[in-house]
């Protein structure tokens, strides 16, 4: 029996890889090459950023969901580290923990929807 959300995990690991192409670029970027949101705060970026590929690359790869999920965590502490490379940027403890929360957030998204394909399976 196939997955119903096949087609959907698909464009999940397409989306996933590529929010993690744009926060590489975002956060090695000097400061004032670094796409942002019109009136929206960096918190709120870092944060929406890490949610899109925590939940994506975890619904993508149920299989792998814990070990995307911790590397996704690596990643953002060590970029964060990585800014201390790049004079116009800083890499700050408050940062890495709005991008784990992020993360985490999207990974629990993640679970949430793949419980609720359970379910719709079940009742079929």
């Amino acid at each position: 029996m196939t997955d119903p959300f096949d087609h959907l995990r698909r464009l999940a690991t397409f989306l996933g890889w590529c929010a993690l192409a744009v926060i590489l670029v975002s956060t090695l970027s000097p400061i004032e090459l670094r796409p942002h949101l019109p009136d929206v705060g960096a918190d709120v970026e870092r944060f929406m950023a890490y949610l899109a590929a925590g939940g994506a690359l975890a619904f993508a790869y149920p299989r792998q969901r814990w070990f995307v999920l911790g590397g996704i965590v690596l990643l953002a502490l060590g970029l964060e580290w990585a800014q201390t490379w790049e004079a116009t940027r800083h890499g700050r403890p408050h940062d890495a923990v709005v991008k784990i929360l992020g993360t985490l957030t999207g990974g629990g998204l993640a679970v949430s929807l793949d419980y609720l394909a359970r379910r719709l399976r079940s009742l079929a």
